[in-house]
C-alpha cells in the first residue's frame, strides 16, 4: 500500500459516510505493517506524531503500526477505541 492507496480509501470512507449520514463510516484508523510504514512515512508525507497522546496521524486519522498488521483503512465503527480520539478528516496536501 502507498500513500495514494491510503488517500483513496480515506476518501471512499468519507464519501460513503456523507452519503449515508453515518459518522461510524468515517475513516477511523489506518493500520499498517512496519514495512509499509517505513516505506511511506517520510517527512514530506505528512504522517507524523504531533502529540504523544494522539499518536501518529495522517490527514487527521490515527495510524497504528505493527509487524503483524495487514495494511488497511478501518472506519470508526470497525476501529472502535483503537482509533480514538477521532478527528475530522483533513484535506490531502
Amino acid at each position: 500500500m502507498n500513500l495514494d492507496d491510503i488517500d483513496q480509501l480515506l476518501d471512499i470512507n468519507a464519501k460513503e459516510a456523507a452519503e449515508k449520514g453515518d459518522e461510524g463510516l468515517l475513516p477511523g484508523l489506518i493500520q499498517l505493517s512496519a514495512d509499509t510504514y517505513c516505506r511511506v512515512s517520510t517527512l514530506a508525507s505528512g504522517m507524523a506524531c504531533t502529540k504523544i497522546l494522539d499518536g501518529i496521524r495522517y490527514r487527521g486519522v490515527k495510524v497504528s503500526v505493527a509487524r503483524a498488521f495487514e495494511d488497511k483503512v478501518l472506519n470508526r465503527s470497525e476501529a472502535g477505541e483503537r482509533g480514538e480520539p477521532f478527528f475530522d478528516l483533513e484535506a490531502k496536501t
